[in-house]
C-alpha cells in the first residue's frame, strides 16, 4: 500500500473494540536468584517469593481455560467514552476473585504495552499472602501477534495443567475477515482496530488465512471464545471449523470491558460438566443483565440502552454443511435473475460497525451483515419459488442447525436496525456505497476468493453479481 494510502486505511480501520490450586513446596528461599527478585512486582505477595526448582505438571483436572490476552496496545491503558481503563488488568483482576480450582484451571499469556508478556497460572488473590499470579515465564520480546506464539502457549498449557476438557480465548481488537495490507501500521489501535491480535509493537498480528493453521497446531479445542470485535464470521468460524466443538463471540462490536471472568469461572466450578445449551442459556443471561444495569467505569455507571451489541454460539461441526445452503441459496438467486430482490436485501439488511464509524453513519461502507436477516428478506421479495424455498431453507439452518443461542440487544436507531432479530453468524454482503474508493479496495492483504468459505461456496461468485446488480 503506497504511503498516501495512510490516512484513508485510519479512518477506515477505526472501529472500538471495542483461581487458586496451591500444592505443596519446600521453602527453597536458596533458588530465588537476584535477576527473579528484581522482577517481582511490589504486589507480590509471601509466597509468591517461593521459587519451585522444576514447574511441575499438575494432576487432571476438569477444565483448562488459556487465555491469550494481548494488550500490546491501548487496551493496556485506553479512553473509552472520555474515561481511561485498563482493560487487561480488569479482566485479569476479575479472575483472580476465584483463580484456579481443584476443578479449573485458568491460565494467561498477558502482553502489555512497553513489558512484553508473561505466562502465569491465575490462582485467587489473597491480600498479603498471594498476588493472585504464579508466573512461570516472562518474554520482553514476544510478538503476541504472531500466531505461532498463540500455539506454544496453547501446547504449554495442555501439557503443563492437563484437563479432561479445554477453553481458548483469543483477547484483544477484532476485525473479521479482513486482513488490511501496510506497509507501516498506524499508531496505536483503540479506534484504529486493525484485526485481532494485533500487537502496536512488532506491527503483527493474526490473519484470517493463518487461523486454520493455527487451530491445527493447536489441536481440538473444545470452547473457542473471541473476547474481540466483529469475529463471529461465517468467513472466520469457517478457517477454524474442524478443530473446535463450539465459538463463542459477537457480530458487532463488543465492550473493552469484556467478558464477566468472574461470572464465568463461578459458573464453570459450579457445574464442571456443562452442556453447550447450559453454557449458552448463562451468557445470554448475563449478557441482557450486563446491558440492562449499564457500564461501570470508576464510580461512574454509564448506561448502554443506545448501544446495539450480539452474542452467539455457533456449532463448528454444522459450518460443514454452511457451504451446501449458500449454494442452493446462491445459486437460485443468480438462475432466476432476481435482481429486485438483491437491492431490497442490500439496502434493507442489518448492517454492524461500518469501516469508519466515525463518519459513516449511515453504513455505506458497511460490508458485515447478519446472514439469517439478509437471507429472509431476499426470499420475501424473490419472484421465484425456487428462490423462496432456498432462503427459507437456509434461515431455518441458521437457527435450528449453525447457530445453537443467540441475543441481540438494541440495535442501530440511526438506520432503523433492530438486533433482536438477528441470527447469530455474519457474512460479507455488497456494501451500500454505489462507488467504492479505489483505497478501499487496496487495503486487503488477503482476497476474499482465497479464504476457505469461498473456495468451498458460490459465495464470493455471488457477491461479484449482487455488486454489479446494485452499481448497474
Amino acid at each position: 500500500m503506497k504511503t498516501n494510502n495512510l490516512k484513508f486505511l485510519t479512518a477506515a480501520l477505526s472501529l472500538m473494540a471495542f483461581g487458586s490450586q496451591a500444592f505443596a513446596q519446600d521453602f527453597n528461599l536458596n533458588s530465588i536468584s537476584a535477576a527473579d527478585i528484581k522482577a517481582m512486582q511490589a504486589d507480590k505477595g509471601i509466597f509468591d517469593f517461593i521459587k519451585p526448582d522444576k514447574p511441575q505438571p499438575m494432576g487432571q483436572k476438569e477444565w483448562t481455560i488459556m487465555v491469550f490476552m494481548n494488550a500490546k496496545n491501548d487496551l493496556s491503558d485506553s479512553q473509552l467514552m472520555g474515561l481511561v481503563g485498563k482493560w487487561a488488568e480488569k479482566d485479569i483482576k476479575e479472575m483472580k476473585e476465584i483463580g484456579t480450582t481443584d476443578k479449573v484451571n485458568i491460565v494467561v499469556e498477558h502482553g502489555a504495552k512497553g513489558k512484553g508478556s508473561k505466562r502465569m497460572l491465575i490462582t485467587k488473590k489473597n491480600g498479603v499472602l498471594s498476588s493472585g499470579e504464579k508466573v512461570y515465564g516472562e518474554y520482553p520480546d514476544s510478538d503476541m501477534g504472531d500466531y505461532k506464539r498463540v500455539v506454544e502457549f496453547a501446547k504449554w498449557a495442555k501439557t503443563t495443567f492437563p484437563a479432561k476438557k479445554t477453553m481458548l480465548v483469543l483477547w484483544n481488537h477484532g476485525l473479521g475477515w479482513i486482513d488490511p495490507k501496510m506497509e507501516q501500521a498506524p499508531a496505536g489501535t483503540g479506534t484504529s482496530a486493525k484485526g485481532i491480535l494485533f500487537d502496536d509493537e512488532t506491527k503483527n498480528y493474526l490473519r484470517t488465512a493463518q487461523m486454520k493453521e493455527m487451530m491445527r497446531q493447536i489441536g481440538y479445542t473444545d470452547i473457542v471464545m473471541q473476547n474481540a470485535c466483529l469475529q463471529q464470521m461465517a468467513e472466520v468460524l469457517y478457517e477454524m471449523k474442524d478443530y473446535a466443538g463450539l465459538f463463542v463471540g459477537s457480530e458487532e462490536t463488543m465492550l473493552a470491558q469484556g467478558f464477566d471472568y468472574t461470572g464465568l469461572l463461578n459458573f464453570m466450578n459450579a457445574n464442571p460438566g456443562f452442556t453447550h445449551d447450559q453454557l449458552g442459556e448463562y451468557l445470554v443471561t448475563w449478557y441482557k443483565a450486563f446491558y440492562a444495569a449499564g457500564m461501570s467505569v470508576g464510580p461512574m455507571t454509564m448506561p448502554l440502552d443506545d448501544m446495539g451489541a450480539t452474542l452467539s454460539l455457533v456449532r463448528p461441526a454444522a459450518l460443514s454443511e454452511l457451504p451446501v445452503y449458500l449454494d442452493a441459496f446462491a445459486g437460485a438467486a443468480m438462475r432466476n435473475n432476481e435482481e429486485a430482490a438483491a437491492i431490497v436485501a442490500i439496502e434493507k439488511v442489518i448492517r454492524f460497525t461500518s469501516l469508519d464509524p466515525a463518519n459513516d453513519k449511515k453504513k455505506q461502507i458497511a460490508a458485515y451483515a447478519d446472514l439469517a436477516d439478509f437471507a429472509a428478506i431476499f426470499g420475501a421479495t424473490a419472484r421465484s419459488q425456487e428462490t423462496k424455498q432456498a432462503a427459507q431453507n437456509l434461515v431455518s439452518f441458521i437457527k435450528t442447525r449453525l447457530v445453537l443461542r443467540n441475543v441481540g440487544i438494541n440495535g442501530d436507531k440511526a438506520n432503523g436496525y433492530d438486533y433482536t432479530k438477528v441470527g447469530g453468524i455474519a457474512i460479507n454482503t455488497t456494501m451500500k456505497i454505489k462507488k467504492v474508493p479505489p483505497q478501499l479496495e487496496q487495503i486487503f492483504e488477503t482476497k476474499y476468493s482465497d479464504l476457505g468459505l469461498s473456495k468451498a461456496s458460490q459465495w464470493d461468485e455471488f457477491l461479484t453479481w449482487t455488486d454489479n446488480v446494485w452499481r448497474k
